[in-house]
């Protein structure tokens, strides 16, 4: 009797791991002031992770679904998202619309990541959207020489259905590998910044995992047309985004959220939350702004 109990129990133990059985819940944040905007950005890791560490991907993309659902933002900008998990967050973020691209390049359909933005369905409209690769070749599905792998940026026009207002959530992952093609990315990121100024004349918003801290060359190049929220906001801090799963505090961040100069910003904050398990090997991060300058 003794060795059966034991078994059930390794049994349901072992069910529970690879089902992926933890709590998802998370404290609900705040509501924005009224007319902000709320963005958040997010390398959510959707490819990696590992069960037996309680880390497995099947697993996070709920409690990342909880997370967003917590924090209620307009929009979201994805890093690390793959089909997978964008087809499981139809159902787990069902108040939310998406758009994003296959970068390509990548081994294998699980490893296709995309820079996929996420918003509001019933809040916005998206008006226009597009994707272009970070090369010399910004049109067509291009790696820069020396990059670590394609790089891309996703955008979309957003529609206030109530106000009218609108922003353009752009939305990247810069290279990890080579400094040049992180900074040519961010060229090429702020050169499409003037052409889609031109064309809506909508506020924008540019979110990422740039692979760099503040003050390296491809973040001075997006700081010189936008700036960062972080450095603005009335209420803010500066932690560590990129945690490596609890084995990196470097305590400053790689990833960003930037809109247009002048705009108030009201709050950043890093989602650091893990008293339910890891989200991700980042920590998300998120601004309340306004679009009045």
């Amino acid at each position: 009797m003794k060795r059966f109990i034991v078994c059930v129990i390794s049994a349901v133990m072992i069910m529970c791991l690879f089902s992926g059985c933890s709590k998802t819940e998370f404290q609900q944040l705040d509501t924005p002031s009224d007319g902000n905007i709320r963005i958040v950005s997010y390398n959510c890791a959707a490819p990696w992770g590992n069960v037996i560490k309680g880390t497995g991907s099947s697993t996070r993309v709920k409690k990342f679904a909880a997370y967003i659902n917590s924090v209620k933002p307009d929009s979201i900008g994805t890093q690390e998202m793959n089909q997978d998990w964008l087809d499981n967050l139809a159902s787990l973020l069902s108040d939310y619309d998406s758009y994003g691209v296959i970068r390509g390049g990548d081994e294998n359909e699980r490893k296709s990541e995309m820079n996929a933005v996420f918003w509001l369905k019933e809040k916005y409209t998206a008006e226009q959207r597009g994707t272009f690769w970070l090369s010399e070749t910004p049109d067509e599905e291009s790696r820069f020489e020396g990059a670590g792998c394609y790089r891309v940026c996703t955008w979309v026009l957003l529609t206030n259905n109530e106000t009218g207002e609108q922003y353009i959530h752009m939305n990247t992952h810069l290279d990890n590998a080579s400094e040049d093609a992180a900074n040519y990315g961010a060229t090429v990121i702020a050169d499409k910044i003037d052409e889609l100024r031109s064309l809506y004349g909508a506020a924008i918003v540019l979110t990422g995992d740039f692979n760099e801290f503040e003050g390296m060359p491809a973040y001075n190049t997006i700081a010189e047309v936008l700036q960062e929220t972080r450095l603005v906001a009335e209420e803010t801090e500066t932690k560590t985004t990129y945690q490596a799963w609890g084995d990196v505090n470097t305590g400053k961040p790689i990833d960003f959220i930037f809109t247009d100069k002048g705009l108030a910003v009201d709050k950043y904050k890093v989602l650091d939350d893990t008293s339910n398990g890891y989200v991700s090997d980042h920590n998300g991060i998120m601004s309340d702004f306004s679009l009045a300058e």
